[in-house]
């Protein structure tokens, strides 16, 4: 039986599996492809934001502040007053956005009864109302 499927592959035959495995090979490359551009980007935005003043996490979980940056990819984070550690580009995991303050909304403005009315209506609908 083995000789058979052995013969008709050899003579050119119709071989489901041998089009299985071209396109397994083929989702392979692209996927490999792929990976290597989004690392690229990465690296790419890193060098971007790697800024004298950019407030950075380290891949240990040091948090700090980027003083300087040098040709061979040294940066010197300053992680207390007067503590700097130099580390290399690639050590950086994140940058720290600064908070953004939003005004919370005004205390006191509504009265206890309207609060205790506000909360019954809310789950009221048309069935129960």
């Amino acid at each position: 039986m083995y000789s058979v499927t052995f013969a008709q592959a050899a003579a050119g035959g119709f071989n489901p599996s041998m089009i299985l495995m071209v396109g397994l090979f083929a989702v392979l490359i692209i996927m490999m492809i792929r990976g290597r551009k989004k690392v690229s980007k990465q690296q790419e935005t890193l060098k971007e934001k790697t800024v004298p003043g950019a407030k950075v996490m380290t891949n240990s979980g040091i948090f700090g502040t980027v003083v300087r940056i040098d040709e061979q990819d040294r940066v010197e984070l300053e992680v207390a007053p007067g503590t700097v550690l130099t580390v290399h580009r690639q050590a950086i995991a994140q940058f720290i956005e600064p908070e953004v303050q939003t005004e919370a909304p005004a205390a006191g403005t509504e009265t206890a009864e309207e609060t205790l009315r506000r909360l019954d209506d809310e789950g009221k609908d048309e069935r129960n109302a």
